[in-house]
């Protein structure tokens, strides 16, 4: 389902798993990046190389600029990661000052914007409890609520214990309150601290293994070749086909945004960037909007297709199927007042959303067309007229994606 017209598609498990408290959101650098202006890891390498003073000729400094120069390779993404750089420094410099640096990189503006952060505590707040889980240094979450419990490496939470697992836990540890010093005993940053939390120690490890055997995981703030993504999927060791219990925003064309995800096990919800982040955001806060207030949600939608499925935009008709699929928007249907008109049986059936167009009698108004009517942001594109009708067209013309259009109207 889509919030906003070309926004990204959310599958429906995952918003009906959100609701009911199922999801937990694992967010990275590019959350601290949106709105707060942090740096990116390879951001973060270049501010700790000035601010240690590396020499012209430092393996780390001529190591990212390489690696900087080089262009992603589609479907694979970048093709040094940026954790060896880190990895240098600690040999050039002692491990103290590097995480002193890296700690002060981060240091937020006094006037930094939470907005981001506040959107992701409002969606990952279901139940009374809020949970989210982030490889992120700064203390920008707790910013945002001082009340929040924060925990760190090695003082994990159990994922089992919903009294023990609360607040933001900082897989990779975190700063401390004046952002001089790293906080807690673990401070992954370098290939060694990768290595060490994912593969020989694997404490990180069994940690996302602990909490995917009770939650479905929504990767946020990542692209596929990050560092924390390479070491994490790869300590999990999942392949494609897997049941699906991750799931990552990710930027681009969509067959090249599922190749980057799909072969690690994770379903990627694709999102167009070419003017920028905003469509991921504006449907991160109109989700955080309905996890805020569903029932508000559900009347809205409700209210808006009450003239009929003609009168909204496909996305508009998308979120009414999306209602009428789950238990909560059934629930909310037959409870309201004003029943919906007989017309939205039609947006059920595929055959009459696909239906051949019918030119008026008198031939001076232009053909109706049902696809426009009728049709679903999902729905592949209608292709050429057949015995009973047009049939979907296997075309990709963006609309959505290429599920069954009866799949989302499941009872």
């Amino acid at each position: 389902m889509r919030f906003i017209a070309g926004g990204p598609d959310i599958p429906d498990e995952l918003l009906v798993a959100r609701d009911s408290g199922q999801v937990i959101l694992f967010c990275g650098a590019g959350v601290s990046q949106e709105k707060a202006r942090l740096p990116s890891f390879a951001g973060l390498a270049r501010k700790a190389i000035e601010s240690l003073g590396a020499a012209k000729d430092s393996r780390a400094r001529v190591l990212l600029e390489r690696a900087l120069a080089l262009d992603p390779v589609p479907g694979v993404g970048s093709l040094v990661a940026t954790d060896r750089v880190f990895g240098l420094l600690e040999q050039e410099f002692e491990i103290s000052d590097v995480r002193a640096a890296v700690a002060d990189a981060i240091r937020p503006e006094p006037d930094v914007k939470l907005d981001a952060h506040r959107v992701l505590l409002d969606l990952a707040a279901a139940r009374g409890i809020t949970r989210v889980v982030t490889t992120n240094f700064d203390l920008l979450f707790e910013a945002c609520d001082p009340a929040l419990h924060s925990s760190g490496p090695p003082s994990l939470p159990d994922p089992y214990s919903d009294r023990d697992f609360r607040g933001v836990v900082h897989l990779h540890g975190r700063v401390d309150a004046t952002y001089r010093h790293a906080h807690d005993d673990e401070f992954v940053i370098s290939s060694a601290d990768f290595g060490r939390a994912y593969l020989s120690v694997g404490w990180a490890t069994h940690f996302i293994q602990q909490l995917l055997s009770r939650f479905q995981v929504l990767f946020i703030g990542y692209t596929a070749d990050d560092p924390p993504m390479q070491y994490l999927l790869e300590g999990l060791n999942l392949r494609a086909g897997t049941r699906n219990r991750l799931y990552a925003f990710q930027s681009g064309e969509q067959s090249t945004a599922i190749a980057l995800w799909e072969h690690r096990g994770v379903k990627a919800i694709p999102f167009d960037n070419s003017d920028g982040f905003s469509p991921l955001w504006d449907t991160l806060g109109a989700w955080a909007e309905r996890a805020r207030g569903g029932r508000t949600w559900f009347e809205t939608v409700l209210t808006r297709a009450a003239p009929g499925p003609e009168h909204l935009a496909p996305h508009e008709r998308g979120q009414v199927a999306h209602m009428l699929s789950i238990g909560e928007g059934v629930r909310r249907l037959a409870a309201t007042p004003e029943p919906l008109g007989a017309e939205w049986l039609l947006v059920a059936d595929p055959a009459q959303r696909y239906a051949t167009p019918v030119r008026p009698p008198s031939g001076e108004s232009p053909p109706f067309d049902p696809f426009d009517a009728l049709g679903l942001d999902s729905d592949p594109p209608a292709g050429p007229s057949g015995p009973g009708g047009r049939i979907p067209s296997q075309r990709d013309s963006g609309r959505g994606d290429r599920r069954p259009p009866t799949e989302h109207l499941r009872p």
